[in-house]
């Protein structure tokens, strides 16, 4: 008689390895059907908040209403570099001094300044930027007057100027990402991606930190220079000897150069910029840089879509 050794399955354990395959199975199920329901939703406030913008930009524009994106620091404060501004149709009798207004200069039709009221004299208008030391070197005449400015929008031209950049960056990106197979690794791919999008966006148009020279004057003792911030954010602005300024968004500030040894008329001085935020402001700009990292962490990625395991059993062979 011949023996046979068999090897005895415990049915238990077997059936305990499935429900708990199952129930994992289960788990991850509904964590998708949620993400999926997430982000529906999620895309759907997005385009409802898209066909809002352009239906209300189209009327504005049937009214005659235009926008334009401030590009130069000369209205100071009051409509900084990267501002939107909106202007609206009005009648040269309803110009008043102190309006800003949007208009095309006689001297270079092409072009779009949009300056303050400085003076009405004889149906002429003089315009000034609240920046400059000095009244426009033009009159206008009520045909050269695009519109009176009615809503003012810091920073929000900055955003105008980026979508384009954005948009397209997006859907490249969407694109290359979509080849990826594993759910982990396209989400991570799309996070990494987003980020290096935005940073280049930031340092090819520079929305947040930059000033401009706007003249220099040798006084005794030194050399003033006359600066003007170009970003949203505060800044100091620096000279070598310690002297510094501070400045927010379309602030103009003078600082003096001290003179070392003989001052010469092409002297040259070298001014730094630097970030200015009170500590309130540098925790926020972290928590924004940290943005990417807390995704990761709090919302996680998508594990990967497997199914659940088979488990077999095994039966003994009988003599």
């Amino acid at each position: 008689m011949t023996a046979t050794h068999v090897r005895a399955v415990r049915p238990a354990d077997g059936v305990r390895a499935v429900r708990g395959s199952r129930a994992v199975h289960g788990l991850r199920a509904i964590t998708r059907r949620r993400r999926r329901t997430g982000r529906r939703a999620l895309t759907g406030v997005l385009l409802a908040i898209i066909a809002v913008v352009v239906v209300a930009a189209t009327a504005f524009h049937a009214t005659g209403g235009r926008w334009f994106v401030v590009e130069t620091p000369s209205m100071g404060t009051a409509a900084p570099v990267g501002t939107l501004v909106l202007t609206v149709p009005a009648a040269a009798t309803d110009l008043r001094v102190g309006d800003v207004v949007t208009f095309h200069p006689p001297t270079a039709a092409a072009e779009t300044y949009t300056h303050r009221i400085a003076a009405i004299d004889d149906g002429r208008i003089t315009t000034r930027g609240d920046a400059n030391g000095a009244v426009d070197p033009w009159r206008l005449r009520a045909a050269d007057v695009v519109g009176v400015v009615r809503t003012i929008l810091p920073g929000v031209g900055w955003l105008v100027r980026a979508l384009p950049l954005l948009i397209v960056g997006l859907v490249a990106l969407w694109l290359v990402t979509s080849r990826v197979r594993r759910p982990t690794h396209r989400s991570a791919a799309r996070v990494l991606g987003v980020s290096v999008l935005l940073s280049g966006v930031a340092f090819v148009l520079r929305p947040f930190v930059g000033t401009t020279v706007l003249q220099t004057a040798t006084v005794s003792g030194g050399t003033e220079a006359t600066v003007v911030s170009t970003g949203m954010l505060p800044v100091k602005v620096a000279a070598p000897t310690g002297a510094h300024v501070d400045l927010v968004a379309g602030e103009v500030g003078r600082l003096t150069v001290p003179a070392h040894g003989i001052a010469t008329p092409h002297a040259v001085h070298h001014l730094t910029t630097a970030l200015h935020l009170p500590p309130w402001g540098w925790v926020v700009a972290v928590g924004l840089c940290a943005v990417p990292l807390l995704w990761t962490l709090v919302v996680g990625l998508p594990g990967d879509e497997a199914g659940p395991r088979r488990h077999r059993r095994t039966r003994g062979l009988h003599a």
